[in-house]
C-alpha cells in the first residue's frame, strides 16, 4: 500500500466513526435517570430541618433526643423572594407539652 493510499483509507474510517458518534444521539437517546424522584429539589439543611425548593416549603423534624422523634414538628412556606414567611404547621400547639 503505499502512504497516500493508507493515509486516505484512515482518515475516512475516522470520518465515519465521528459521524457515528454524533448521529448516535439521535438514533438511541439517553434516558434520563431519576429525574422525576420523590425527593428531588429536598435539601437536607441540618438539625432536622429540610428545605424543599420545588414548593418552598421549610420542615422541621423532631431528632432521637426530642419529646417528639421523627415527628414533623414545624411546617413554613415561603412563596417567594421578599415576602415573609408563613407558619402552616406546629406540632406543640396541636399536642401541648405536658
Amino acid at each position: 500500500m503505499r502512504p497516500d493510499f493508507y493515509t486516505r483509507i484512515v482518515l475516512t474510517v475516522i470520518a465515519l466513526c465521528l459521524v457515528l458518534i454524533a448521529c448516535n444521539q439521535y438514533v438511541h437517546p439517553a434516558i434520563a435517570a431519576g429525574a422525576q424522584d420523590l425527593f428531588a429539589g429536598v435539601q437536607y439543611v441540618g438539625h432536622g430541618e429540610f428545605y424543599d425548593s420545588r414548593s418552598g416549603e421549610i420542615l422541621v423534624y423532631g431528632l432521637s433526643g426530642s419529646d417528639a422523634p421523627g415527628a414533623l414538628l414545624y411546617k413554613w412556606k415561603m412563596p417567594g423572594p421578599g415576602v415573609a414567611l408563613t407558619q402552616e404547621f406546629d406540632y406543640y400547639k396541636s399536642h401541648p407539652v405536658k
